[in-house]
């Protein structure tokens, strides 16, 4: 039985996320380990020999990665453009 890990319990259990479906299919949370923040405080632990699974509902991976994706076939295509000044100021 895996671990599932969630950035943000209420969250994930919204819109029809896997969570929020597993948790209507099983009628309570109990299959939730705890969240990210949970984990890296130590606060729960995982158990590393078990499959661990990691909803970022809340957290924007999939932009991200997409967005890498899309940023490195740019740069491969040498169609990425550099703007010097996209940011007005960089230090406070």
């Amino acid at each position: 039985r895996s671990q599932n890990v969630v950035d943000d319990v209420e969250h994930v259990m919204k819109a029809n996320t896997s969570p929020h479906l597993a948790e209507q299919q099983t009628g309570d949370r109990s299959f939730v380990t705890g969240t990210l923040a949970d984990i890296m405080l130590e606060r729960r632990s995982v158990d590393r020999s078990r499959p661990i699974i990691f909803s970022p509902f809340g957290m924007g991976m999939l932009d991200l990665a997409v967005g890498k994706w899309v940023y490195d076939q740019a740069v491969a295509a040498g169609q990425d453009l550099r703007l010097s000044d996209f940011f007005c100021e960089v230090v406070r």
